[in-house]
């Protein structure tokens, strides 16, 4: 029977999953995780969240020079954002100077 682990588990793995680069098939792949389980927490985790709240703009900061082509853009909300140099270099010079 496989080994059953609680919300503080899961959230862990979700805010890992977050901060890295990987896709959700690579990252439960590289930790032995369940994509299906790994899926079913952060719908969880969404729900928890009002849909109904307003928009509210949000402190950001470039976390790492632009030299691989792609410019990342995350959410603590789960969605990302991955935009092209070629199409993005100056959104990222832009993004660069935002207080």
């Amino acid at each position: 029977m496989a080994k059953r682990h609680g919300a503080e588990y899961w959230q862990r793995h979700l805010e890992a999953w977050d901060r890295s680069d990987l896709t959700q098939r690579e990252y439960c792949l590289a930790n032995g995780l369940s994509v299906e389980s790994l899926r079913r927490w952060r719908r969880r985790a969404q729900k928890g969240l009002d849909a109904k709240s307003p928009l509210t703009l949000v402190a950001a900061r470039v976390s790492s020079p632009v030299s691989e082509g792609v410019v990342r853009l995350h959410s603590p909300g789960g969605w990302r954002i991955e935009l092209p140099v070629g199409c993005a270099g100056s959104l990222a010079d832009w993004l660069r100077q935002l207080p």
